[in-house]
């Protein structure tokens, strides 16, 4: 936002000094969606690269900002820490038929709280909202920890969802919404129910904040 705020209006990728200092990261930057200024911190565009990663992966990022990337859970948590933020979720189809959801509120919590997510209302777009207010508890996922095969914060007694599931993500005992599951021919078990049960019509998804 603040590069499009200084007149950076084109979307592609940049670089951006989150912790305020001298370290800077690369990132994708969309000037475009509902009115731009809007930070990728997930973007996955083919199954070139493994979601299926550690908790210390995922702590400080991987991937390829130009093409498919996690933007690391540190990062995450120090954009939105103290602030409002707007959370946007997109998958488009192999027909580049796109869908959206947009969150009002979204922050995600420091690694001493395994990156906790915070996530609020009001919503709305065309995937329909399966994180916050999916109509049963068990599938909720804001106040759920970050999970990754070597780390089980799920609340699921009997397995790690992660293991389960190839994939990282904050799962509740089950779930509605699953971003990082393994890219198809695998098997991606609900990337988003009622809109796609497995990943074999995905192109493309993206997760995006920016502050209010």
């Amino acid at each position: 936002m603040d590069l499009y705020m200084n007149g950076h209006t084109q979307s592609g990728v940049y670089r951006i000094n989150p912790f305020g200092n001298e370290s800077q990261i690369n990132v994708y930057c969309d000037m475009e969606t509902e009115g731009g200024g809007w930070t990728a911190i997930q973007k996955r565009r083919n199954g070139r690269v493994s979601f299926n990663k550690t908790w210390a992966e995922y702590k400080t990022g991987f991937g390829n900002t130009s093409d498919s990337y996690w933007i690391g859970n540190d990062v995450i948590h120090q954009l939105t820490k103290g602030r409002n933020s707007f959370l946007y979720i997109s998958i488009t189809r192999k027909d580049d038929i796109k869908y959206y959801e947009l969150y009002d509120q979204f922050a995600v919590a420091d690694e001493s709280d395994n990156y906790t997510l915070f996530l609020g209302g009001p919503y709305m777009g065309t995937l329909g909202d399966n994180m916050l207010d999916t109509g049963y508890t068990f599938y909720d996922l804001s106040g759920m920890s970050f999970s990754t095969p070597d780390r089980d914060n799920d609340r699921k007694r009997e397995e790690n969802c992660a293991s389960e599931h190839n994939g990282d993500w904050r799962f509740n005992k089950c779930h509605y919404a699953y971003l990082n599951g393994p890219w198809y021919p695998e098997r991606w078990t609900y990337p988003w129910v009622f809109k796609f049960y497995d990943g074999s019509k995905i192109k493309e998804t993206t997760m995006m904040i920016k502050p209010h």
